[in-house]
């Protein structure tokens, strides 16, 4: 018994404008996923400065919380790339000094910047109980 010859058509496979559409489908789904990736690794990085202009202004918040004593001043520096300002200011309680050698309270507020923009806006703020001046 032999196998009966196939008979080839015109049909068998795909034509050249076949392939060619599936080629151009191909390239505008990757091309869309390429943008989705992208806008989303831009959304890591601005995250990632956010996070790291944060991270500066609680370090710097800590500090002026652990000195014993906090002078109302105006400092700024650069620090990791990003420039900073802190302002310690007191808080007046109904318009009377404290008493000699009292704790005073004291508003801590700092501003962090980019990297290449100066701050400007308060970005953290508290309130800190320092000790009596030296």
């Amino acid at each position: 018994m032999s196998a009966a010859p196939s008979k080839r058509s015109d049909e068998d496979g795909f034509a050249l404008a076949e392939v060619l559409v599936a080629f151009a489908i191909l390239a505008l789904v990757t091309l869309a996923m390429m943008r989705a990736f992208g806008g989303s690794t831009a959304s890591v990085a601005a995250v990632a400065r956010s996070d790291a202009r944060l991270d500066l202004a609680e370090r710097i918040l800590e500090r002026a919380r652990a000195a014993p004593w906090l002078a109302p001043a105006r400092r700024q520096g650069v620090e990791d790339g990003l420039a900073w300002w802190s302002l310690v200011e007191p808080v007046e309680g109904a318009g009377l000094p404290p008493p000699e050698g009292a704790k005073r309270l004291v508003r801590v507020t700092v501003g962090v910047g980019g990297k290449s923009t100066p701050a400007t806006a308060p970005l953290l703020g508290t309130l800190v109980l320092t000790g009596a001046p030296r």
